[in-house]
């Protein structure tokens, strides 16, 4: 026990650097316990504080806010030192640290520590950059989770990670094993699942839907490996993911079983049922609703129980960008369908299957993944070139008629037609790839008035369905021609700072005209971080296409400070948190989807959040009036 002890510190980055002789003065002063699962080995409201080394099991370090939430910061694994900050703090720590099952420790005493950060130079600079590195990870980490709380989120259960939801006991197999073995393990732990691993290498997943496929062939199963039938391409996720996160995975690939990683090793598993358990409401049952669903009336029948899903994600207090993502994933999904349903049509009405490759792209807010309940339709379709005119004619009147399907499947589905006509129905947003191309240089030429707003649509496609290199090489030729029209991000500016933001002189917020006692949620907040995000990445070069996305990118580019993304996300979440919940109230009300939001009935403490909100708004106005230096404007 004790040379695995020593070999476990010595392999530590921080232990490595003492000699031989101050590894065993550690070995023999210090003692092995081992303690049950959710057990508070260190306690923030304890005075004396020693060190942690786990040998075995898991943990978690936790703290608690002014407010009473508790916040993971981080996980602790076999040869990880926990308690670092707590021991070195003067005052009593706030810091806890809980095991997530049986765990064993090495516990380091206070005073010895101490010594050798006194007595080891090198020891105390490698101590000096775990320190920060951890600090940086807490303070980045309690960021995020403010604003969450900031919001008036809770924490359970869509703020939850998935280290915290997992099971950690891993049950695996060989990639040798028999079939059978895997069916007997199964029944044995109660499980729906067996990962099969190799020296601690995750080769594959056989799952109960794996076994049940060989029943038909029940004659060969008992001479079957398990690596002939398992899942090679494991979809995983890393244990510091969220809660919705794992749930978007499961929703996108239709999986049951995440294995969870941290640094590339497998340390637990989470299934679709433990997320079930924690309220994901049998996400997966609407997904495979949508999928099989065999007409538009099926379709529309699934779009109302997104509805109602996104309601239950509301009140329990999932953060506005994650509605967005799982917002996006259901109506990508319902827009899949209602293609290939509209292809189905075609053939069945003796008009064939699409005569050519070609991608459906969706713009707008559609585009950027933003959208909330009220969301139009913004789409087009791009097809490769063809030479000859008159087969170019036969393509695009194919096109236009499955167009036209597609856009009423979704309207029956509960998405409105564009007021501005900006759909593939259109023949200006259904063209060849050519044809795109004309029209962006045709932009880039003349540019104003409507044009301009059209253009700032376009700026934001994202292809859903098809040939999706056509859209890739559509954005490769856009951002490459911009470089020789500098003059584009003036006016995209000018355009912005046309619209000014409703605060008035010592922050009092202007009512729009048209709103009684309010303001255009969309029209008047959001799309200044819309625009500025959009006018900054286009002049970096930046492809991503989600305003959030976008905000990350410019801050790794050094374009805004890591302390203003994190100003500028909040703000934003704060935005589409109102206008997610006005949504919600109008549909129960069986009012129309609007963009309105009645401040006057707001209560103070949100009346102060909107106001921060559209402070920063506001700010990002004037960058971009200062930096592309529209005239004319007062900032």
């Amino acid at each position: 026990m004790q040379e695995r002890v020593k070999e476990m510190l010595q392999q530590n980055e921080l232990f490595r650097a003492l000699p031989e002789e101050v590894i065993k003065e550690i070995l023999t002063t210090s003692t092995v316990t081992t303690y049950p699962k959710h057990h508070f080995v260190i306690h923030e409201r304890e005075q004396e504080n020693h060190l942690f080394f786990l040998l075995e099991g898991m943990a978690k370090s936790i703290i608690l806010t002014d407010e009473g939430e508790e916040i993971t910061v981080r996980f602790y694994h076999p040869g990880e030192l926990a308690g670092l900050i707590n021991t070195l703090a003067e005052d009593t720590s706030r810091f806890s640290v809980q095991t997530m099952e049986d765990s064993c420790f090495l516990i380091i005493k206070k005073s010895l520590f101490n010594r050798l950060v006194h007595d080891y130079a090198p020891f105390a600079e490698q101590l000096t950059h775990d320190i920060s590195k951890r600090l940086q990870h807490m303070y980045r980490t309690l960021a995020l989770e403010s604003s969450a709380y900031h919001h008036g989120f809770e924490t359970y259960p869509y703020r939850k990670k998935v280290g915290e939801l997992m099971e950690t006991a891993i049950i695996s197999l060989p990639p040798g094993a028999l079939a059978v073995e895997a069916a007997s393990t199964m029944l044995r732990e109660q499980v729906s699942s067996v990962l099969i691993m190799e020296d601690d290498t995750l080769c594959g997943i056989v799952t109960e839907r794996d076994l049940i496929a060989l029943l038909p062939k029940y004659e060969i199963i008992a001479s079957l490996a398990v690596d002939s039938i398992m899942s090679q391409d494991v979809i995983t996720v890393p244990e510091s993911a969220y809660f919705y996160e794992a749930m978007l995975a499961m929703m996108k690939h239709q999986v049951k079983h995440l294995p969870v990683l941290s640094h590339g090793k497998v340390t637990g598993i989470v299934t679709l049922k433990k997320l079930t358990d924690f309220r994901s409401h049998s996400v997966l049952g609407i997904v495979e609703d949508m999928d099989a669903a065999s007409t538009i009336e099926q379709l529309a029948e699934q779009h109302k129980k997104v509805i109602a899903f996104i309601d239950r994600m509301t009140s329990e207090g999932a953060a506005a960008h994650e509605i967005c993502s799982i917002i996006t994933e259901f109506n990508d999904r319902i827009l899949r369908r209602i293609i290939e349903l509209s292809e189905r049509a075609m053939i069945a009405e003796g008009r064939g299957a699409p005569p050519t490759d070609y991608c459906w792209i969706t713009m707008g807010s559609e585009g950027r993944k933003e959208q909330t309940l009220s969301t139009d339709q913004d789409n087009g379709i791009i097809y490769p070139d063809i030479d000859d005119e008159a087969h170019h004619a036969e393509v695009d009147d194919y096109f236009a008629t499955l167009a036209e399907k597609i856009v009423a499947g979704l309207e029956a589905c509960g998405f409105p037609r564009c007021k501005g006509n900006v759909m593939a129905t259109n023949s200006k947003w259904r063209k060849s790839l050519s044809d795109w191309k004309r029209m962006v240089n045709a932009w880039f030429s003349h540019m104003q008035g409507e044009e301009i707003r059209m253009f700032t649509i376009f700026l934001d496609f994202r292809p859903v369905y098809g040939q999706t290199e056509l859209a890739h090489e559509l954005r490769r030729y856009f951002l490459t021609r911009k470089k020789e029209f500098p003059f584009i991000y003036n006016l995209l500016a000018e355009d912005d700072a046309a619209c000014s933001v409703p605060l008035g002189m010592f922050g009092r917020i202007i009512y729009d005209k048209k709103i009684k006692d309010g303001i255009d949620i969309k029209g008047g907040a959001l799309v200044h971080f819309v625009n500025a995000m959009r006018v900054l990445s286009i002049f970096e070069g930046i492809e991503a296409v989600s305003t959030l996305e976008r905000l990350e990118q410019l801050a790794e580019r050094r374009v805004f400070t890591r302390e203003e993304e994190d100003e500028i996300k909040d703000s934003f979440n704060t935005l589409l948190h109102f206008r997610i919940c006005e949504h919600m109230k109008q549909v129960k009300q069986k009012r129309p989807l609007s963009n309105e939001l009645h401040v006057a009935n707001l209560p103070k403490e949100e009346q102060l959040r909107l106001k921060k909100a559209l402070y920063t708004a506001k700010w990002l106005q004037q960058k971009l009036i200062r930096q592309f230096q529209v005239q004319g404007i007062r900032i």
